[in-house]
């Protein structure tokens, strides 16, 4: 409505009938793209009317989604996985970082500690000659063969390898991968056992090389860790 003061013209009422083509007009074009498969955010802007609006005139209008749709949600799923994942792994890696910063060194006491403990969840308890630490881990194996060779002073003469092995993986490989990671020459290893593989080579979490034990033959040794064990169970339930 113009102000009579200002432009001196009578004042001009809205022609409803004239809005009210328009809305149905516009109604009638929502209907369409919304049958077309577009989203309410792409008719909203092609039109420019409210989402308010369009909830009203496309209740029950079916809706199958284009392929425009259907691709740009895709993306979208795609775009919120990454930034979920980048998230993770900023989380993750702050937390394990913080972590490693804790342990800033270990004791000579602690070391055969966690010796222990490793063999009680780890170690051969099946033969009384025999100390043995399996495992596909390098870095457990280079554990176990420092707490060996500094905590229980085993003669290097003594320490020995035996691998498990698919009978489809590169024997010679393995057997230089683990001899490198132990510094064990290859005279000092058992014969390798093979697994048959029925996998065809297909299984993701396959051991690329295969599984390790660390072996020393030695009685009094095998009852000494036995005796490590039950003391540090026994202060364990005494806290």
């Amino acid at each position: 409505v113009w102000d009579q003061e200002v432009t001196g013209s009578s004042p001009v009422a809205p022609n409803y009938e004239l809005l009210e083509v328009m809305k149905i007009i516009e109604r009638e074009k929502a209907i369409y793209l919304r049958n077309k498969g577009f989203s309410y955010n792409d008719i909203a802007s092609k039109l420019c009317v409210s989402k308010g609006s369009l909830s009203r005139w496309l209740i029950g209008v079916s809706f199958v989604p284009s392929e425009k749709v259907i691709h740009r949600r895709y993306l979208s799923r795609i775009k919120a996985g990454q930034m979920l994942h980048n998230r993770k792994i900023s989380r993750t890696e702050s937390i394990s970082n913080s972590a490693y910063k804790e342990i800033d060194s270990l004791t000579k006491n602690e070391l055969k500690l966690i010796g222990i403990i490793a063999y009680w969840t780890e170690g051969s308890k099946t033969r009384d000659s025999l100390v043995k630490f399996t495992n596909s881990d390098p870095e457990f194996i280079r554990f176990s063969l420092k707490w060996l060779r500094e905590v229980c002073l085993v003669p290097e003469d003594k320490i020995k390898i035996h691998l498990r092995i698919h009978d489809d993986l590169n024997k010679k490989k393995i057997e230089q991968f683990w001899s490198q990671i132990t510094g064990i020459p290859l005279s000092r290893f058992y014969k390798t056992t093979f697994k048959k593989s029925n996998s065809l080579g297909k299984r993701k979490n396959r051991l690329q090389y295969g599984i390790a034990s660390v072996t020393v033959c030695d009685t009094n040794l095998f009852y000494k860790i036995r005796g490590w064990i039950k003391g540090v169970i026994n202060q364990l339930f005494s806290l």
